[in-house]
């Protein structure tokens, strides 16, 4: 799973609008947790709770407080797909290395050593907290097999 959240907005009927690193859009209805969780049954009675949900670092999922939360993966698997927006360059590069590591098999420690980019920036760049250097991208994507473009868009 090599999706992040980037962000999120508490709808009134108990969905949580989740814009990925892909831009892609989901929309996950917390209240189909009830009958398996009945815990989250909170979260229709106290709105101050609902409305300051947090993301996790590096959008790994959403908080509640210490009792309540809920995993990127619960939310990629469960949310039905509401659209796709456009993201920030740095999103678009965290969700294309971290997608083309994945599809390798390597671990982070791994393409570290093959790239010669520490683990932490590497983690930094796929969480979308980084600004690499184009030096930087273009050791990582002669590891991943990608290649460094830019283009014009149309406008």
């Amino acid at each position: 799973m090599n999706q992040n959240i980037k962000e999120i907005r508490m709808k009134d009927n108990l969905i949580i609008e989740a814009v990925f690193f892909s831009g892609i859009v989901k929309d996950f209805d917390v209240s189909s947790l009830f009958e398996r969780h009945p815990e989250y049954k909170v979260l229709e009675q106290d709105k101050g709770l609902w409305e300051n949900a947090k993301l996790f670092p590096q959008g790994s999922g959403v908080y509640f407080n210490d009792d309540l939360d809920l995993t990127v993966e619960e939310i990629w698997k469960d949310g039905k797909t509401a659209g796709k927006v456009s993201v920030e360059p740095k999103y678009e590069i965290a969700y294309a290395i971290s997608s083309a590591r994945e599809a390798k098999g390597l671990s982070q420690k791994q393409l570290s050593q093959l790239s010669g980019i520490t683990q932490c920036d590497i983690s930094r760049i796929e969480g979308g907290t980084a600004n690499p250097t184009i030096e930087t991208l273009s050791r990582l994507c002669k590891v991943l097999g990608l290649e460094l473009t830019i283009s014009k868009t149309s406008s």
